[in-house]
């Protein structure tokens, strides 16, 4: 049974999420979620893990889920609302790692790359890292991007969806299907869980352009190299994706992260490309496979 757990983003913002606990657990997983989705998504996945005595804590973002009163309310981010969600993750970890269990840290897509940016910002802070549906070596566009949403971006639009930074962020992906039913069909191959996804008010939702700046503020800085070389040589990491991804660029931007991370020295990075597969890894009807690599990597 999931309840609801919450921890500090900021001195006066709390971020929530949902904790799924096991009987008999041998290790923690902390997940943050994907763009325009939600925690409970992942109630599946959680209750499998359970099963497999994982504890798992999965935490909205700003602007998701339970962070959001209405689902008008969501993608609105605030100020520095990147580094305030790393904060919350670090806390979230600790949370879960309060029990004295190995704590493996976990994001998915958006969660990814704030994962990323979490491993700059605290090195070593988990015992493990896993990086689902992520992408990498795009520091040149993510700065240019970024500078296009400083322009684009005031207090005026900031809470109002921007169409031409969702095309720039997203557009790119629905085009990367041939012969596509719907523009949702790159998160998967299971026609279901891309009807669900449609069909869910709380996924989905245009974003703000207040979320673009503080996405791409955050986004530009993770692959500059001095805040790679702060990534600790201890870390553990589990790189996982679909061949048919066009996050990753199907399949070059996860194996441009393992190459980096190898390079500057990280001792144990592991990558797995599943083939048959896109974005969404954890809802294709072949997903277990999934989940039996990211419990082999919790136990291992």
């Amino acid at each position: 049974m999931a309840v609801v757990f919450e921890v500090k983003a900021s001195a006066d913002e709390m971020l929530k999420g949902y904790h799924w606990e096991a009987q008999e657990a041998k290790a923690n997983l902390c997940v943050i979620t994907g763009m325009n989705e939600y925690a409970y998504r992942y109630h599946d996945f959680a209750e499998w893990m359970n099963a497999h005595s994982i504890n798992v804590w999965v935490l909205d973002a700003f602007g998701q889920g339970l962070n959001v009163s209405s689902p008008e309310e969501q993608e609105k981010w605030p100020e520095d609302a990147f580094k305030k969600t790393l904060k919350a993750i670090h806390r979230m970890n600790l949370l879960a790692a309060s029990n004295g269990l190995p704590t493996v840290q976990m994001g998915h897509s958006m969660g990814s790359f704030m994962t990323q940016a979490l491993i700059e910002m605290y090195p070593k802070g988990t015992d493990k890292v896993i990086l689902c549906g992520s992408n990498g070596g795009q520091n040149t566009l993510m700065q240019i991007a970024y500078g296009l949403s400083r322009v684009l971006v005031n207090k005026e639009n900031r809470d109002k969806p921007s169409g031409f930074l969702q095309q720039l962020g997203l557009g790119g992906y629905a085009s990367a299907v041939p012969d596509r039913r719907t523009d949702y069909d790159w998160l998967s191959y299971d026609e279901d869980n891309v009807k669900r996804y449609i069909d869910d008010p709380y996924c989905g939702h245009p974003n703000t352009g207040g979320f673009w700046r503080e996405f791409l503020r955050g986004m530009a800085q993770i692959w500059k190299k001095k805040n790679l070389r702060r990534i600790s040589k201890e870390e553990t990491i589990l790189i996982i994706a679909g061949e048919d991804d066009p996050v990753g660029q199907m399949g070059e931007g996860p194996k441009w992260l393992a190459k980096t991370y190898r390079e500057l020295g990280v001792k144990d990075v592991e990558l797995k490309i599943y083939s048959g597969m896109r974005h969404e890894i954890l809802n294709e009807k072949d997903k277990e496979r999934v989940y039996e690599d990211i419990l082999a990597f919790i136990n291992a």
